[in-house]
């Protein structure tokens, strides 16, 4: 792609967001020749847009008005955006006890497709200074919160994960097919997961679930630390810490477990 294809591309995408956002509370309702004339672009150009948009639901064309509105593609967004603040609002305080009640680092934790993602990281004083921070995206097979979060997602996301043959980063890696299938039925049944210097040879983690108000595990919880102070008793002590951490974050998310 040349430059001019390039600006191009990135002038029609511009376009794209300024017609989405030229929708409001007061007019949720737009035509082809009020959009062109509001955004000073060729109504030719406008039609486009609204047609390409209109493929994908982020618009829609009212039939009694002739006019477009928001599609169901912009709530989707939007949830999915609000289901993580709102997860994040609940589950900062918790992660935060956790980890000036231990003296360890503590990670909230989503899936992103093949990868985990940090939604916030808090460390006390005590704890060792990790290469981790909010946003961060790390492999599923080698971290507690990964292993949690693929142990309880649909097989197909698992199978896709596997095809990709997996890096061995430690000698305890498991990278074996069944030994991973395996490690993740050992994971349900026991409610929470363990890495044990499986992405850094002496670093250890802990991971338990938090679910949502249908009973889904959306996140998880963590502790972090050095291997020589996760010791056997401990990693149990950790497990059932966040365990009840976990539960206390599902229930503040409408979780119940009747």
């Amino acid at each position: 792609m040349d430059q001019l294809e390039s600006k191009k591309l990135l002038s029609s995408v511009n376009n794209s967001m300024r017609v989405l956002r030229a929708f409001t509370m007061d007019q949720p309702q737009k035509g082809v020749r009020e959009l062109a004339k509001e955004l000073d672009i060729g109504k030719s150009s406008v039609q486009r847009i609204l047609t390409t948009l209109a493929a994908n639901d982020f618009v829609r064309k009212n039939e009694e008005t002739n006019k477009y509105e928001l599609g169901i593609s912009v709530l989707e967004l939007s949830s999915i955006f609000l289901e993580h603040i709102d997860l994040h609002h609940e589950a900062f305080p918790i992660v935060t006890k956790l980890a000036h009640t231990h003296k360890e680092t503590s990670h909230l934790a989503i899936l992103d497709k093949l990868h985990v993602v940090y939604l916030c990281k808090v460390e006390s004083q005590h704890s060792v200074q990790l290469s981790s921070h909010s946003g961060l995206h790390l492999h599923t097979h080698c971290t507690s919160s990964g292993k949690l979060l693929l142990a309880h997602s649909d097989p197909y996301l698992v199978e896709a994960f596997m095809r990709n043959s997996p890096m061995k980063f430690t000698s305890t890696t498991i990278t074996d097919r069944d030994e991973f299938y395996n490690e993740l039925k050992r994971i349900r049944k026991q409610g929470y997961s363990v890495s044990r210097g499986e992405y850094r040879k002496d670093v250890t983690s802990v991971s338990a679930p938090i679910l949502d108000h249908s009973c889904n595990v959306i996140a998880a919880v963590n502790l972090v630390g050095p291997s020589n102070r996760f010791t056997k008793p401990r990693i149990q002590f950790f497990a059932r810490e966040l365990l009840n951490a976990g539960e206390l974050i599902s229930e503040k998310l409408g979780y119940w477990d009747y």
